[in-house]
């Protein structure tokens, strides 16, 4: 009698450790999903900010950074409007608020130069005092001169004052002026210039330099012909001998005075 229940008893205990473990494989349906990457409608705040000075959508490229970055938060520009719409948390919108009153501010006026230019005539012919009286501020860089070139006497035949920014990088002009001829008598010149892909450069102490790319002066009349062409590198202030050109037996010299005006 004892050893038939322990038979029947058996298959009992099987079935009862196999449900369990069918159970155990099955899927968790009732799992919880994932929760979203964003707040309710009722923590973000809206507000328009109005933009005077800069545009908008250079500002809002800034902007992004100082954002929550929560699904739904956002910043848009409007240029037409000079706006820009900002959604976020309160605290969000302060520190963009704060920001946009630094960034919103005028541009710097672009640096421009006043390019004063003079050119002289040298020589060592026996005559009469030159016409043109030479500038003030050129005396020193006459003295210069006789100390380095063989020519003694220096004659000033034009002067020409222009001024260049950073957005018209280059400028061309012409002229006439009575110089001496190549034999006797005084002869009519016509001189052409041109500056082309001006720069300025800022250094590490904060001043800025004057970087032409090309710099070209011509001069044309009986029995002369001079030009000088060169790339420039200047210094606000600075007295800059360009070049100089040979004409027979004279030379032709251009010097030039930059000052940068903000």
């Amino acid at each position: 009698m004892l050893s038939f229940i322990t038979k029947s008893l058996t298959p009992l205990v099987l079935t009862l450790i196999i449900i369990p473990a069918v159970l155990a494989q099955q899927p968790n349906t009732t799992q919880d999903k994932p929760k979203e990457d964003f707040v309710t409608e009722r923590q973000f705040k809206s507000k328009i900010f109005d933009v005077k000075y800069r545009e908008p959508a250079s500002i809002a490229n800034v902007l992004r950074q100082l954002g929550s970055g929560f699904k739904g938060a956002g910043i848009s520009a409007n240029n037409e409007f000079k706006t820009l719409t900002v959604r976020d948390f309160p605290e969000n919108l302060a520190t963009i608020e704060e920001a946009i009153k630094r960034l919103d501010t005028p541009a710097a006026p672009p640096s421009s130069v006043q390019m004063h230019m003079h050119v002289l005539l040298a020589s060592n012919r026996v005559g009469p005092a030159p016409a043109g009286e030479i500038p003030v501020e050129l005396k020193d860089v006459i003295t210069e001169l006789r100390g380095t070139l063989t020519y003694r006497n220096y004659e000033l035949i034009t002067s020409v004052l222009q001024r260049l920014t950073e957005t018209n990088r280059g400028l061309n002009g012409s002229g006439l002026t009575q110089i001496p001829g190549a034999q006797s008598g005084v002869t009519t010149a016509r001189y052409e210039y041109s500056v082309n892909q001006l720069s300025f450069v800022p250094s590490a102490s904060g001043a800025q330099s004057i970087q032409i790319q090309d710099f070209t002066f011509t001069l044309v009349g009986e029995g002369i012909q001079g030009r000088v062409q060169t790339a420039l590198n200047l210094r606000d202030g600075e007295k800059v001998v360009v070049g100089t050109a040979t004409i027979n037996d004279r030379a032709l010299i251009v010097v030039l005075i930059p000052k940068i005006v903000k």
